[in-house]
């Protein structure tokens, strides 16, 4: 948690040197670059509205239309009753991550799990098209929700040939971890990305209204020799993804 007076100054400095604009604008932008740099963590609140008009000389007009700036954006929630938070943001890479915890971890962050299912099923057609298994084949199946500093962040859904994952209730934090310690290694992964509204069951597990936007990302993850290692269906929070994909 950082000191509210210190990210005041740090917000004041920047609004006193930031380009000529609307002053609502001006502060938007200070708070959001303070924010970038560290001022503020995710899950932390702002001072009250009162508090940084007082010590900004701004009217509280002026705070809340900048505040409605950084909502509009997605990088602050306004909770009534509660007060303004900071939004977690994941700056994730599909193509070079070694998976969602690393990432997280490596950025200072904190993941855990809330697993939901963690067991061997009969493949049904579709799964099984997709790992090139025959139909009825057992596969573990892992669905869990991700939760970043304590906040659900996606809906995690993944099927796994047994020769890769024959005991699934073994898996705690992290897949990629288990695998490299059994020295199985992704290798290429192919991907399918599509915004979906958000349903009422899955908007209840991640905290969110129904009919949220939500990115669903599909993923076929490949060894070196070409065996298909995973497939899964994630269903993540765009208020908190960002994504990127390059060739």
């Amino acid at each position: 948690m950082h000191e509210p007076h210190g990210f005041l100054h740090q917000v004041k400095m920047a609004f006193e040197h930031s380009a000529l604009a609307p002053r609502y604008i001006q502060l938007a932008t200070g708070i959001e670059e303070v924010i970038s740099s560290g001022g503020l963590s995710a899950g932390d609140f702002l001072p009250p509205e009162r508090v940084m008009a007082e010590a900004l000389q701004l009217s509280r007009v002026t705070i809340s239309k900048a505040l409605a700036v950084l909502e509009e954006k997605q990088l602050i929630s306004r909770l009534q009753g509660i007060g303004t938070r900071i939004n977690p943001q994941i700056h994730y890479s599909l193509i070079n991550e070694a998976g969602f915890t690393a990432h997280v971890i490596r950025h200072g962050g904190s993941v855990s799990n809330q697993w939901l299912l963690r067991c061997l099923i009969p493949a049904c057609a579709r799964i099984a098209k997709f790992l090139g298994l025959a139909v009825d084949t057992q596969v573990a199946k892992l669905r869990r929700l991700r939760l970043m500093n304590g906040e659900p962040v996606s809906l995690e859904t993944t099927y796994i040939p047994t020769d890769f994952l024959p005991e699934p209730e073994k898996v705690d934090e992290s897949l990629y971890a288990l695998w490299q310690s059994k020295g199985i290694n992704p290798d290429k992964k192919q991907f399918n990305l599509k915004a979906l509204a958000c349903s009422a069951d899955v908007a209840e597990l991640l905290n969110i209204e129904p009919g949220t936007p939500l990115l669903r990302i599909q993923q076929i993850s490949r060894d070196a020799q070409g065996n298909i290692l995973e497939f899964s269906e994630t269903l993540c929070r765009s208020d908190i993804y960002e994504l990127e994909v390059w060739g």
